[in-house]
C-alpha cells in the first residue's frame, strides 16, 4: 500500500546560488567565486577560481574583498563546469538575489538552468513584500540591498556579506521569509 507524501517527506528540488565576479559586465568580467547551497542549507558546491584573462579588478575587490593576490594557486573554472552545468541540470528551482546577474556570468562559461526549472529572483520578490514603491519606475517596487533585506528578515549572516556562500545562505532565508509571509 502506498501513501500520498505530506509537505515533510517532499524533498524541495531548489538550489540557491550566489557568485562573486571581477566586475559587472559578464562580456568582459570573470566569476571568482561560486556558492551553491541547498533548500534545506546544505552546500552542494563552493567554488574559488582565478580568473583566465583579468588582472586586476580593483572596485570589485572593494566591495567582495577578493584581490587578485589571493587567487594565485587557484584553479580556473573550466575543470568545474561539468559539475557545475550537472547540478543545474538537476535542479527544479534556482534562486538568487537579483538571479540574473549571476546567470548572465554563468551563461558566459556555459551552465544554465535547464528550460523549465523554476528562477525566483529574491531581490525582486523582496521588493514587492516590503512594498516600497520605486521614484524611478512608477508601478514597481525599489529594490534593497540584501543586507537591508536580511536585516528586516532577522537572518544572522554566517560570514561577511559579499561573500559567495554566506549570500547564498542568506539570499535562502529571504526566499523561505518571502514564501512563509507572502505565499
Amino acid at each position: 500500500m502506498t501513501h500520498a507524501k505530506t509537505g515533510a517527506e517532499i524533498m524541495r528540488n531548489a538550489i540557491c546560488v550566489d557568485t562573486e565576479t571581477t566586475g559587472l559586465d559578464p562580456k568582459e568580467d570573470e566569476i571568482l567565486t561560486i556558492s551553491i547551497v541547498d533548500w534545506n542549507g546544505a552546500a552542494v558546491f563552493d567554488g574559488k577560481f582565478k580568473p583566465k584573462r583579468k588582472r586586476a579588478w580593483t572596485e570589485a575587490a572593494a566591495v567582495n574583498g577578493i584581490t587578485p593576490e589571493s587567487t594565485e594557486g587557484l584553479p580556473a573554472i573550466d575543470g568545474f563546469l561539468p559539475e557545475l552545468r550537472r547540478i543545474f541540470a538537476e535542479a527544479d528551482e534556482v534562486i538568487g538575489y537579483n538571479l540574473p546577474f549571476d546567470l548572465a556570468f554563468l551563461e558566459e562559461v556555459g551552465v544554465q538552468p535547464r528550460p523549465d526549472a523554476k528562477l525566483a529572483d529574491a531581490m525582486l520578490e523582496f521588493a514587492e513584500a516590503y512594498g516600497e514603491p520605486s521614484e524611478s519606475h512608477p508601478g514597481e517596487f525599489r529594490w534593497k540591498k540584501l543586507t537591508f533585506a536580511t536585516e528586516y528578515v532577522g537572518h544572522e549572516w554566517t560570514g561577511a556579506a559579499h561573500g559567495s556562500m554566506a549570500d547564498a545562505l542568506a539570499t535562502l532565508a529571504i526566499q523561505k521569509w518571502i514564501e512563509a509571509n507572502n505565499g
